[in-house]
């Protein structure tokens, strides 16, 4: 009876870790950044996003359904050497990993009107704007995250 107590919280456990596993953290951002977008589409596919196509060249749409009905949208455009990543998720999560990962190379946090402002070492600028989800939930909220380089980071080719 204990061996399959253990196997079953092993298997839960496991099951578990692989749903952290498809968020998007600090690492992954600073890879994005640093990389061209081909790197980016073979990455976000690895980690199991789909890929949208898009009218734009230069932009890269990926989306992943996750538990529930919460989905994750995220979108990295190119404009010159910089890139830019925007998120458009519901599943708190993803920003709390977000909030977690940062928070060793927060250099500064701003609040104003509703628009949440990091300043990150290595990376650039995140902004987060946290608004009621459409129905009205008092559960669920739609979470935007954008990230924006330093222009001192660019990407490789």
């Amino acid at each position: 009876m204990k061996k399959i107590l253990l196997a079953f919280t092993l298997c839960i456990s496991s099951l578990l870790c692989q749903a952290q596993q498809n968020l998007l953290s600090y690492d992954d951002f600073v890879f994005l950044i640093n990389n061209n977008l081909q790197k980016a589409d073979d990455f976000m596919q690895s980690k199991g996003y789909s890929k949208v196509k898009t009218k734009k060249a230069g932009n890269l749409k990926y989306h992943m359904a996750l538990s529930g009905s919460s989905s994750t949208d995220v979108e990295i455009r190119a404009d010159g050497r910089r890139l830019y990543i925007y998120i458009a998720t519901d599943e708190l999560q993803q920003l709390n990993l977000v909030n977690n990962s940062i928070e060793p190379f927060l250099l500064s946090k701003e609040d104003n009107s509703g628009v949440t402002n990091y300043k990150v070492k290595d990376l650039g600028n995140i902004y987060v704007m946290i608004t009621d989800k459409v129905p009205y939930n008092p559960i669920k909220k739609d979470y935007d995250i954008r990230i924006v380089s330093d222009k001192q980071i660019t990407a490789y080719n």
